[in-house]
């Protein structure tokens, strides 16, 4: 009873404080002595003294009560319970693992850890843009200048509708025709006159951007007519009279004279794709190649030479010469 009322006390002391309580340096002394004699039978007791010995009998008596504490077996729903236990814990260590597998994914797409397979299937991508997507997104650009080309001259020969009905009919390629420069050097010093006499006339009947391609300048993307020379209707739906730039000036400069092949290079305003033509009826066509009928259309010749020279010294008539320059 004695060592019974010490183990409620010291349990009752253990409630009230909340805390764990350790045995004293004495009491544990003499727990070790016990147990390094065999335990806490009596022949180990006799190997104690004095207090040890009251010592000894005491922490036997707490000791006796586990022995008394009823055990019974576990229940079908308390092993069942625990074994659900088991098995959430193991699912959650399962969710736990993918997502960190997930996160890991994650980071090697968002670049902070790139492995082989990343890196091919990135070049992949790349060579579609460039092959493919590129091509097409160039391919609408290309469409969409030649589109906005197309309008330009339209709005160009409004404006020369509006001079001819200022002027009795009279076409302003005409009515410059006797101010024109020296038509020998129309590709060197005097390059780019006959638009600006052109630009002049037929200025307020249209807008300043009425005579060059969208997206250039009149410095380096002016449009080219048609050099008049009597007897020349042109009004005509088969007759050309303004172009994208005439490529052979930016050509001539510097470089050996040119030959009748280089006569027949495209414009440069569509990356060489060919030029957008006016005819005189007011309608606009895109040319794949600078050749109409079997003339140049940027030099005044069927023939590796042209006939220029021919026209201009009155040999030959310029009725159907084909001669779009800026």
């Amino acid at each position: 009873m004695h060592a019974r009322a010490n183990a409620l006390k010291v349990r009752e002391t253990m409630t009230a404080e909340n805390r764990i309580q350790n045995l004293s340096e004495d009491d544990a002394r003499v727990l070790d002595a016990l147990l390094e004699h065999g335990g806490l039978d009596h022949e180990a007791m006799e190997s104690l003294e004095g207090d040890d010995l009251e010592r000894g009998r005491r922490i036997a008596d707490l000791l006796s009560l586990l022995d008394a504490y009823p055990v019974e077996d576990a229940s079908d729903d308390l092993v069942n319970a625990t074994l659900a236990r088991v098995n959430r814990a193991e699912s959650d260590r399962a969710d736990r693992m993918n997502f960190q597998a997930r996160q890991e994914m994650n980071e090697q797409l968002s670049g902070r850890r790139w492995r082989f397979p990343d890196l091919f299937a990135t070049a992949a991508m790349l060579l579609l843009a460039v092959g493919v997507i590129w091509p097409v997104v160039n391919h609408a650009r290309q469409s969409r200048m030649i589109a906005l080309d197309h309008d330009n001259l339209v709005e160009n020969h409004e404006a020369m509708i509006g001079y001819g009905s200022a002027n009795n009919g009279v076409t302003p390629m005409q009515s410059v025709a006797g101010l024109l420069p020296d038509p020998f050097d129309w590709m060197n010093a005097h390059s780019g006159m006959h638009n600006k006499l052109l630009r002049d006339a037929c200025a307020p009947y249209g807008r300043p951007n009425d005579f060059h391609s969208p997206g250039g300048t009149l410095v380096d993307q002016p449009y080219s007519y048609q050099l008049w020379q009597a007897g020349q209707d042109l009004t005509s739906s088969e007759q050309p009279i303004a172009s994208n730039t005439n490529p052979l000036p930016m050509m001539a400069s510097g470089a050996p004279p040119l030959t009748g092949q280089d006569a027949m290079r495209n414009a440069h305003n569509h990356d060489g794709l060919g030029q957008n033509v006016l005819f005189g009826d007011g309608h606009v066509q895109m040319m794949e190649i600078s050749e109409i009928g079997g003339d140049r259309i940027w030099d005044p010749g069927t023939t590796a030479q042209g006939h220029i020279i021919a026209i201009i010294r009155g040999e030959i008539s310029g009725e159907t010469s084909l001669f779009l320059i800026h």
